[in-house]
């Protein structure tokens, strides 16, 4: 085996032995060698360490002594195949003295010109932290699994049923206008739990890593504002609703999210500006994209608060009262980052709030 730096031509053995060394004790692995009696003739520091020992403490011990009679047993078969001049790799839990351990280790046979095995070196990787980290992110993979089954079934569908019934007696016309009222008010409550919990699924899915699977067709955003005003203009009677849609080219979007992204922007703009207001919707070009601006009057939005508003679970503290997770924004915010697009805000007590929305004319490739 030649050295892989050779000693130069003025450099004595101690100074080069020094210079392995160092290269040695920087390598982010263990490293040892281990002579055809299992003893340690090297170490290098990061191997002592995990050992706690002093490097010189080792040197001349044999393995059984230094890891102890359990491990030694797990670690023989693999040091004889070594020791007999084949190459060993291997990952799995081993009982050291001070707890068990997973290594990933390397046993490389150290073969003389005359063919005799002088002994191994031994590269070792402690991957017990990795595969614990990676057990939780089983652990983490089947709780989401499980909670999204629990929302969308065992929640979800009794609400549903409710809400179906609710609406159903509305239609009916056999309800007095005081049991119609108690009625309303139970669709009205189930539709929004209905919401909350769509809210939080599309949290949990974007929080886990899912994020936002996109269906994109061809669709037209002004059109689209469009349905959402006359749907809002419904939910919301008292208040008036302007449009400025200029009619743009299709766009290859998820018709579906970005309706909820439009529809939760100017839900926001209703619940946060003042009664008597009106709320603005325009759709403009600009260059390749789609341009959506959301606007309405009332109390700017506080400037601490605004580099944080799009983080879920917030809600403005300058509306009390207001129901809902907070998720709403959080939500608009990352069907839009989903589609390759910006969500903006700017708010100001001179000019009001205005959220612009920019959205490429279809989501990158994934």
């Amino acid at each position: 085996m030649r050295p892989p730096f050779p000693p130069l031509p003025a450099e004595d053995l101690e100074t080069y032995a020094q210079r392995l060394r160092v290269v040695a004790d920087a390598a982010p692995v263990m490293l040892a060698y281990v002579d055809a009696r299992e003893r340690y003739l090297f170490a290098n520091t990061a191997y002592a360490t995990w050992f706690d020992l002093p490097r010189e403490a080792m040197l001349g011990r044999t393995v059984r002594e230094v890891v102890g009679e359990a491990a030694y047993e797990l670690l023989r078969t693999p040091m004889h195949v070594a020791l007999a001049g084949q190459r060993v790799h291997f990952e799995r839990p081993v009982p050291y003295r001070g707890g068990t351990r997973t290594i990933n280790a390397t046993y490389v046979p150290h073969v003389l010109p005359d063919g005799t095995v002088a002994g191994y070196v031994s590269t070792i990787l402690d991957v017990t932290e990795r595969l614990r980290a990676e057990k939780e992110r089983e652990r983490t993979s089947r709780f989401r699994e499980h909670f999204l089954g629990v929302v969308s079934h065992d929640l979800r569908n009794p609400l549903s049923a409710i809400l179906a019934g609710a609406n159903a007696l509305l239609h009916a016309g056999t309800l007095d206008e005081r049991q119609g009222r108690m009625v309303a008010r139970i669709a009205r409550s189930a539709a929004g739990m209905e919401r909350m919990i769509g809210d939080l699924l599309d949290f949990t899915r974007v929080r886990l890593g899912d994020g936002f699977p996109l269906e994109p067709v061809p669709t037209h955003l002004d059109a689209l504002c469009q349905e959402v005003l006359e749907e809002l203009g419904v939910a919301w009677p008292a208040r008036e609703l302007r449009s400025g849609l200029t009619p743009l080219p299709a766009g290859r979007w998820d018709r579906h999210r970005l309706t909820q992204a439009v529809s939760n922007l100017l839900g926001n703009a209703l619940q946060h500006s003042p009664e008597g207001t009106p709320v603005t919707v325009t759709t403009r070009a600009e260059g390749s994209f789609a341009v959506l601006e959301v606007h309405n009057g009332g109390d700017p939005i506080p400037a601490e608060l605004q580099p944080h508003l799009f983080e879920p679970f917030r809600r403005g503290a300058h509306s009390p009262g207001r129901r809902g997770l907070g998720l709403g924004l959080y939500i608009a915010h990352e069907i839009v980052r989903a589609h390759g697009g910006t969500l903006e805000v700017q708010s100001s007590a001179e000019e009001g709030t205005t959220f612009t929305m920019r959205l490429p004319p279809q989501p990158p490739a994934r």
